[in-house]
């Protein structure tokens, strides 16, 4: 097919007021590309009032003559606080109907010349990174990468366990330490915990406290009695914290919850207590009536991470990758 005639469409900034509809354009697309990713008006709502998140100039929307979406973009600048590489994340989608006329090609164009800028504003000093992610079944969306002249970079796993499969039997947790539910009192210790434990892992960086309380324990699917801690008398050494989203639950008809963070500081390892977590984690959640479990693992995470979740029985859902190309 032609490329879009652009003038037939209007593209703008995006605002709160979006949310409903660039809710009906993802679940379009959730429809054709089956990526396990769900989201209602709400939770489109968070996304939109993220932190750093400017919606004047790092959003775009695409409008058909009916004012629907027929594509949106949106950019992630990174935090004020980098450790080595300046990384601007790129996300967007275009209708399936509208797809292979250019849009997504204009779209991709416009984000990497926002990306340009962000990264001159912010961390002009440090190598920068415009990195896009796509599910290898979203064929279309590789293709567009490719054509730009991104490269992969990285290799991810959405994992699932059913929660009917028999559970693993644990060891006893090491002397001196205990499990225990997630209490907000300790909120501040786990994010200085999860900074740590994170540290050196690829595109991490620690968490401040407004991203800290907007997409973690502040986030509307956090669900903080179904998440553990292991404490050294009062130190937070290991934490996984749970979400539940009723978007997906209402898309697959499976009460999920998942595992959005798990993690143990470096001092603490090689004491089994990844396993004590999740594997004590699969009980509460079993008898808080999920059916299943997922996470995603990064495959080159150098904490053996991936193995210890195929040891407890989860198995590989949805690969993906991220792509990048250099700013500068």
């Amino acid at each position: 097919m032609r490329d879009v005639d652009t003038l037939s469409l209007t593209w703008r900034a995006l605002t709160l007021d979006d949310a409903p509809a660039l809710a009906r354009l993802w679940a379009a697309a959730e429809a054709a590309d089956d990526t396990g990713e769900n989201y209602d008006a709400d939770d489109v709502a968070e996304e939109l009032g993220a932190p750093l998140l400017d919606l004047a100039r790092d959003t775009i929307g695409v409008f058909g003559p009916d004012g629907e979406f027929v594509a949106w973009g949106g950019l992630r600048g990174g935090p004020a606080q980098i450790s080595d590489v300046h990384r601007v994340w790129a996300d967007g989608t275009v209708l399936p109907a509208a797809r292979g006329r250019g849009i997504g090609r204009e779209l991709l164009g416009r984000q990497l010349a926002r990306a340009r800028e962000l990264h001159l504003e912010r961390h002009p000093q440090a190598p920068g990174q415009f990195c896009v992610a796509g599910y290898d079944k979203v064929e279309s969306r590789t293709a567009l990468f490719r054509a730009a002249g991104f490269e992969p970079v990285r290799w991810w796993y959405d994992m699932h366990r059913d929660l009917t499969a028999p559970l693993p039997e644990l060891p006893p947790m090491p002397a001196g330490l205990r499990l225990e539910p997630y209490a907000p009192e300790r909120d501040e210790a786990v994010r200085l915990a999860h900074g740590e434990a994170f540290a050196g892992h690829w595109g991490s960086t620690p968490p401040d406290r407004e991203r800290w309380g907007h997409w973690y324990t502040g986030a509307q699917a956090f669900r903080p009695e179904h998440s553990l801690l292991v404490l050294a008398g009062d130190e937070v050494v290991g934490y996984l914290l749970t979400y539940y989203y009723t978007a997906d639950h209402e898309a697959t008809g499976v009460r999920e919850a998942w595992v959005g963070q798990i993690g143990v500081r470096p001092a603490w390892r090689r004491r089994g207590l990844g396993v004590q977590l999740l594997g004590s984690a699969l009980s509460v959640f079993r008898d808080a009536g999920y059916g299943r479990v997922g996470l995603n693992v990064d495959t080159d995470n150098s904490t053996g991470a991936l193995g210890l979740y195929q040891r407890l029985g989860f198995e590989v859902a949805r690969p993906s990758i991220t792509w990048a190309t250099a700013l500068g």
